[in-house]
């Protein structure tokens, strides 16, 4: 029996597939940067290896479609890699679904390495879709929902001949079939965590790249944090409560600047994109949190998205939020705003806004000095080009900055993608493992996916476009780098 000590752990993430003209966004994982932390804390040795990021120049044709590639190391490289750090076991955390069909490919190479290294997979995407995924038969294990102490359980019992198959939340096969076990351990206090285990990820190169969850970053050196997880809101089409609960847990504002001040000391950090659903709504946290930061002379955003209503009932209180967040270094607030059709969000996405709200939000934020970014969604089951448009009409009112423009995507689990299987929604051809790179998942009426398509990319260019008449120097200074000869915008796909 091995000491843990002795026990060599390789966590890798797995190479994405992008776009050939797109905007090919990388950072550092949380999953398994949390992971790795609290297998380093109980002793053991561990190893991380995104293949994205260490060959991110690398981009290779795929047949799912001639604007679609993988981006990463080549199988001769990761096979080399996994050889030399010989690992006793392999996790592959999978957070997208442009990851989801390359865990085949990791699974297979650490099993030509080496048959009896157990394989483990991981991540937001495995809880939905463990059972598919476990069809390979060079997968072992899975494990779903929150794994930052389940996999270091199950390491730990697998490694001392303890009964492993207790473990929360893991998945394995027995003769009936494939079994699952409650996944009922999650993390009650998350100050107790071990800050995410950077030290053990190419740091250096994601700042190289320079194209994180926001790509128009205003430091070449950001640092991703959250401050909570989970999501008291349903909304249909979202993971976020399937995968962290509706109960809100928090981080203590004391425990987060004590990360932002390890990330600025170590890594020399100037930006921090805060990745919560909901990091406005606790207020008492936000004040101290931008009391702690303020010191810190850190610019930050809110790059998940905020809800515009959170305290929009008391007279002034945003604006006197959005100010203190402002003088603590807040440069832009991202609303989720998702349509402009009230309607949809009360009956079919379940979003509990009033758009009302929106505009005197998006005001209250610019009166601060901060920028408003807008997030919208088209292309929902059953929703029509004309409801679209009337969603465009309605975004050009609120005087926001930017705007992104997705096309719904049905993730599997979400009530609406339920919803939209049920009702025949689902073009010909539906697939998961293309999910994200479809012209579109639903059927439009009296429009081709391909049409459909340059429609969005109109309606984004004009609406960001917007600021360059509006405030050309604030257009140049967030777009710079992005900007086409003729000092324009031009969307581009971002993965």
């Amino acid at each position: 029996m091995k000491r843990s000590q002795d026990i060599k752990i390789l966590l890798i993430s797995p190479n994405v597939l992008g776009f050939r003209e797109g905007i090919n966004r990388i950072q550092a994982g949380f999953g398994i940067m949390y992971i790795a932390a609290v297998l380093e804390q109980r002793g053991f040795q561990v190893a991380i290896r995104d293949t994205a990021v260490e060959g991110y120049d690398r981009k290779v044709d795929t047949a799912l479609h001639p604007s679609i590639i993988i981006i990463g190391e080549s199988e001769e490289s990761i096979r080399n890699y996994i050889a030399d750090y010989n690992p006793d076991i392999v996790g592959i955390s999978v957070l997208f679904y442009n990851q989801a069909p390359q865990i085949h490919t990791i699974a297979r190479l650490v099993k030509s390495s080496n048959p009896e290294i157990p394989v483990v997979i991981g991540g937001n995407q495995v809880s939905e879709k463990y059972a598919q995924l476990m069809e390979d038969g060079n997968i072992d294990f899975a494990m779903i929902n929150e794994c930052d102490l389940n996999f270091a359980d199950f390491v730990e019992a697998y490694f001392s001949n303890r009964d492993y198959m207790k473990t929360s939340g893991l998945v394995y096969r027995t003769n009936k079939g494939l079994h699952v076990n409650d996944p009922y351990k999650r993390v009650k206090d998350l100050d107790a965590l071990p800050f995410p285990a950077r030290h053990l990820v190419n740091m250096e190169k994601y700042f190289e790249i320079g194209l994180f969850h926001n790509p128009y970053s205003r430091h070449p050196r950001v640092g991703h944090v959250m401050t909570s997880r989970g999501c008291p809101e349903k909304c249909t089409f979202c993971t976020t409560p399937l995968r962290w609960g509706n109960i809100i847990r928090w981080r203590s504002p004391e425990n987060v600047v004590k990360e932002i001040k390890e990330l600025k000391e170590t890594y020399g950090i100037g930006e921090i994109q805060f990745e919560d659903d909901s990091l406005t709504l606790n207020v008492k946290n936000l004040e101290c949190l931008c009391d702690l930061m303020e010191p810190l002379g850190i610019v930050w955003n809110t790059v998940n998205g905020i809800r515009p209503d959170y305290h929009s009932s008391k007279a002034g209180f945003q604006e006197k939020m959005f100010k203190k967040m402002a003088d603590s270094g807040c440069y832009q607030a991202c609303l989720g705003v998702e349509t402009g059709n009230q309607d949809l969000l009360d009956n079919l996405l379940r979003k509990r806004l009033n758009l009302n709200t929106v505009k005197p939000c998006v005001d209250a934020a610019k009166k601060a000095g901060i920028s408003v970014h807008i997030f919208l969604m088209v292309g929902f089951p059953g929703e029509t080009i004309e409801d679209m448009e009337r969603s465009m009409d309605f975004a050009a009112t609120l005087g926001a900055d930017s705007f992104s423009i997705s096309i719904y995507t049905p993730f599997p689990g979400t009530p609406l993608y339920e919803y939209a299987k049920e009702n025949d929604y689902l073009v010909p051809g539906f697939s998961e493992n293309n999910i994200l790179f479809r012209k579109s998942n639903i059927k439009i009426p009296g429009i081709t996916p391909e049409e459909f398509e340059k429609q969005v990319i109109v309606w984004t260019n004009l609406l960001n476009n917007k600021l360059k008449q509006s405030d050309p120097e604030k257009f140049k200074g967030k777009y710079d780098r992005f900007l086409d000869k003729d000092g324009s915008f031009t969307f581009r796909k971002h993965s």
